[in-house]
């Protein structure tokens, strides 16, 4: 009898964690974040701190919650997506040369076409191996990089020993027209497939994997963010955000306050999405979906 009480009491329990990890979610607005002349076109955090890529004013700044700037980095052409990261790549400052092995900020000068990295309040550039016209973004993923080189219609990959082109001018899978953001993850690449109007999935070999969001009517796919559980992509012209889960199923549209977003962060149950037209940040926070 004892026995018995005890499976019963186990499985109660596997039941009751079942279900609370089964309570819905979805993201709810919570605040607009004025930016005083800042026009946003990428987002990154480092821990609590928001960097914006103000590529209108050729900077790019740290802001607060409320959206005060608390520093500003000047001199870039064009700043784009940017990302942190940290890794051995090598870096110049076009007098020496040094491997970087320190947290840094990464950022694509789509004017200059080349790529920044901030260190220290330093700014030196990331050595390649081929020569890129308009960086529009890049990821950076432990040892790894990845480059959306906007007019040759390719994402750039180092995979930690050698460097690869991936994708061709075109429409079909595995073909790019204008890609405008990247992200690396465990398995695959990401790219936002700006003008094919769709996000595609990539393999760490360059093999074009799957298409997200083609039948959702996007009109220029700008910026892409992968979690654990979402693909989410910025609806540039028709200002709204679309969230996949990873089998690429359309969850969740949200479009409150939303203008010209242009790409997304997500941390801790919070996405900021960057309303460039606007100079805003738009909060939102993954809630519980409760049921009166």
């Amino acid at each position: 009898m004892r026995t018995l009480i005890y499976i019963i009491v186990a499985a109660t329990t596997i039941i009751s964690c079942t279900d609370k990890a089964a309570v819905p979610q979805d993201w709810q607005f919570e605040k607009v974040i004025e930016l005083d002349g800042i026009n946003p076109i990428g987002i990154a955090m480092d821990g609590n701190d928001i960097f914006l890529s103000d590529g209108d004013h050729n900077r790019v700044v740290k802001v607060d919650e409320d959206g005060s700037v608390l520093f500003e980095m000047e001199g870039f052409e064009r700043p784009m997506h940017i990302d942190f990261g940290e890794s051995d790549f090598e870096i110049t400052d076009k007098v020496t040369t040094s491997l970087l092995k320190e947290r840094a900020l990464f950022i694509p000068e789509y004017g200059r076409d080349s790529i920044a990295v901030m260190r220290d309040n330093k700014m030196d550039y990331l050595v390649l191996q081929d020569s890129l016209d308009a960086p529009a973004a890049i990821s950076v993923f432990e040892d790894e990089i990845a480059i959306a080189d906007f007019y040759p219609n390719r994402v750039l990959y180092y995979d930690g020993k050698e460097w690869i082109s991936i994708g061709t001018e075109g429409k079909e899978l595995g073909q790019l027209y204008y890609p405008t953001d990247v992200q690396i993850t465990e398995n695959y690449i990401y790219i936002a497939d700006a003008y094919n109007h769709r996000a595609q999935v990539f393999d760490k070999t360059g093999k074009a994997i799957a298409i997200i969001g083609a039948d959702q009517k996007i009109n220029a796919a700008t910026g892409i963010y992968v979690t654990d559980n979402e693909v989410l992509l910025t609806d540039f012209e028709n200002g709204r955000v679309l969230i996949f889960d990873m089998k690429h199923q359309l969850k969740q549209i949200i479009e409150t306050n939303i203008d010209k977003p242009t790409d997304i962060f997500v941390q801790d149950g919070l996405m900021y999405i960057t309303n460039y037209r606007k100079g805003q940040l738009i909060k939102y926070i993954l809630k519980d979906i409760t049921h009166e």
